[in-house]
């Protein structure tokens, strides 16, 4: 359903093997559970909690890159899902701010060439509200329950 090739926007990425449909569960996102402190902040991390973070699987996971309009977003827990149906060869994209949400966080500037381009990946408490509401079905559920 899925492998990693390379990707224009950075190195590599993760894509659709074949048609995929909408609703569908494409990866889970695995690794060790780490706090903050031992973060690699160089390496693949994925925040899940106030002061909880998965470190990298050495799967797929570590290889799908960010988009402001993604194709794919966390639906259950750590599983991502497709928003719409993904053609063949396509890139599977989230969008990373629906998973950041660190007060000192200063966002990175955004690569996707997007028509919806925020510019700047930001913490999901820096988004403007608007955005956050658009974002929070697809959100990581810490986020989900913190920004009711």
């Amino acid at each position: 359903m899925i492998y990693i090739g390379e990707s224009s926007q950075h190195g590599r990425g993760v894509f659709a093997s074949g048609f995929i449909a909408a609703g569908t569960h494409l990866i889970r996102f695995e690794g060790p559970l780490l706090p903050r402190a031992q973060v690699d902040f160089g390496d693949y991390h994925l925040q899940v909690g106030d002061d909880l973070y998965l470190g990298p699987s050495g799967g797929p996971d570590d290889f799908v890159n960010h988009s402001c309009a993604p194709n794919a977003g966390f639906a259950e827990g750590l599983i991502l899902q497709a928003l719409r149906d993904i053609a063949a060869h396509e890139e599977i994209t989230w969008d990373y701010s629906c998973a950041i949400d660190e007060a000192d966080f200063p966002g990175f500037p955004c690569a996707c060439g997007s028509a919806s381009c925020r510019g700047l990946v930001r913490s999901y408490r820096h988004l403007e509200p608007a955005v956050r509401e658009r974002l929070r079905p697809w959100a990581l559920p810490y986020l989900r329950d913190r920004y009711r």
